[in-house]
């Protein structure tokens, strides 16, 4: 996670998981804009690892916060 980080920013949450078709890095972006950004520079296998980008579609309530 961490030689992800270095390699495609370190803006967006990292972590590994098992999937169904094996080993899968799942990058959080946060929001749709930088995920966009991120699939396009991140390959779609990295490191053996799939890699499955992420954001969140919900609206952000800041009362909440």
């Amino acid at each position: 996670m961490l030689k992800a980080a270095i390699e495609f920013g370190s803006e967006c949450t990292y972590t590994i998981k098992k999937g169904g078709l094996g080993l899968t890095l799942i990058i959080d972006a946060g929001t749709r804009e930088r995920a966009r950004k991120m699939r396009k520079k991140i390959p779609s296998r990295w490191e053996n690892l799939y890699t499955l980008v992420i954001y969140c579609t919900a609206p952000v309530d800041y009362d909440d916060l």
